[in-house]
C-alpha cells in the first residue's frame, strides 16, 4: 500500500509541475501586458501642453452704425468643451445686415458646447441657420461668418463670406480661409486661361460676395480634419475691416518677436494702428486674437 502512494505521489508531481508552470506563464504575460497597457495610457509627468489666450476689440470705423458681431465661448471651460470664437459682419447696404449678424452669433452662443468631432454636421447646422434668415428676412440682408474652435492643441473652423481666419507661425501670415466673393473667382477663371492674376483684384465687383450668411444654400467651408497647433501659434479671428486696413502679410510684424506678447497687447497694437490711419472709408473692423503656448502639466 505505501508502494503504490508512493507512485501515485510521482504523478501527483508531475501533474503540479505542470500546472505551476502554466501559472507562472499566464501570470507573466498578464503581468506584461498591464505594463504596456499602462504604458500607453499613462501621459508623462513632464508632458507638455498648449494653452490659450484671447483678447478683442470690437470698433466702430466710418460706418453709421456697427454691423459687427462676436461671440466668445468662457475661457473656464476650454478643458471641457474647448473654446469658440464667431465673428459676423454684416453686409453694408442691405437693409438687414446689422439684425443678420447679431442672429448669428446669439444662434452660436445658444449651441454652445459645440462637438469638436462632428465638423461636417456643424457646417450643415450653418448652413441650416442661413437658409432660416433666408426664409425670414426675404433675401433682404446678409452677413459673413467666421468661427474657430480649438480643442486639445487642434483647431477646427467654419466659413461663410470674406471675414478672415488668420494663421501666424514663424514669422509668416497665413489666411486659413479662402474669401468667397467675385475676385476669387475672377483669379480662378484667369488662371485657367493661362493670364495674369492680378488684374482680377482692379474689378470694380471683386468685393461682392458670391456666399453669405442669409443666402439660400450657401458653401460652408471647413475643416474636415482638424489642423494641429504650435507652440508660438497666434490665430486671429476678424472682419474685414482688419485686413482693408493692415494687409494681412504685415501682420506678423504686430507680434512681439522677443516674447511674442500677450493676446492683449497684440490686440491693442492692431486697433491702435488702425485707429491711428484714419482712413476716410474705414469700415468697422472687429477681432479676436488668440494666442498659443506651451506649458508643463
Amino acid at each position: 500500500m505505501i508502494i503504490e502512494l508512493a507512485v501515485l505521489d510521482v504523478g501527483t508531481r508531475a501533474l503540479i509541475g505542470f500546472a505551476i508552470i502554466f501559472v507562472i506563464v499566464a501570470v507573466s504575460a498578464f503581468v506584461m501586458f498591464i505594463l504596456q497597457s499602462k504604458k500607453m495610457i499613462t501621459v508623462p509627468v513632464d508632458d507638455e501642453y498648449l494653452s490659450l489666450d484671447a483678447a478683442y476689440f470690437h470698433e466702430l470705423g466710418k460706418r453709421e452704425r456697427q454691423e459687427d458681431a462676436y461671440y466668445i465661448s468662457p475661457m473656464g471651460d476650454i478643458k471641457k468643451y474647448g473654446f469658440v470664437v464667431c465673428i459676423a459682419d454684416g453686409m453694408g447696404g442691405m437693409k438687414y445686415g446689422k439684425d443678420i449678424a447679431d442672429k448669428i452669433v446669439e444662434r452660436i452662443e445658444k449651441s454652445y458646447p459645440i462637438s469638436f468631432f462632428a465638423s461636417a454636421h456643424n457646417a450643415d447646422m450653418i448652413r441650416d441657420l442661413s437658409n432660416e434668415l433666408h426664409n425670414n428676412y426675404g433675401g433682404a440682408g446678409g452677413a459673413t461668418l467666421a468661427m474657430a474652435h480649438i480643442s486639445n492643441g487642434y483647431l477646427n473652423f467654419y466659413s461663410v463670406g470674406d471675414s478672415d481666419i488668420i494663421l501666424i507661425r514663424n514669422n509668416e501670415a497665413t489666411i486659413l480661409n479662402p474669401r468667397q466673393n467675385y475676385v476669387s473667382i475672377l483669379v480662378k477663371n484667369f488662371a485657367l486661361a493661362g493670364k495674369q492674376t492680378h488684374m482680377a483684384y482692379a474689378n470694380a465687383k471683386g468685393r461682392a460676395l458670391v456666399d453669405y450668411m442669409g443666402n439660400e444654400n450657401p458653401r460652408v467651408i471647413y475643416t474636415q480634419k482638424p489642423m494641429k497647433l504650435c507652440d508660438g501659434d497666434v490665430i486671429i479671428v476678424s472682419s474685414d475691416g482688419l485686413t482693408d486696413a493692415i494687409p494681412w502679410q504685415s501682420l506678423p510684424s504686430y507680434m512681439n518677436t522677443t516674447l511674442m506678447g500677450t493676446a492683449s497687447e497684440i490686440a491693442s497694437r492692431l486697433k491702435i494702428n488702425i485707429r491711428t490711419r484714419k482712413h476716410p472709408r474705414q469700415d468697422n473692423y472687429t477681432g479676436v486674437v488668440i494666442t498659443v503656448k506651451r506649458g508643463l502639466l
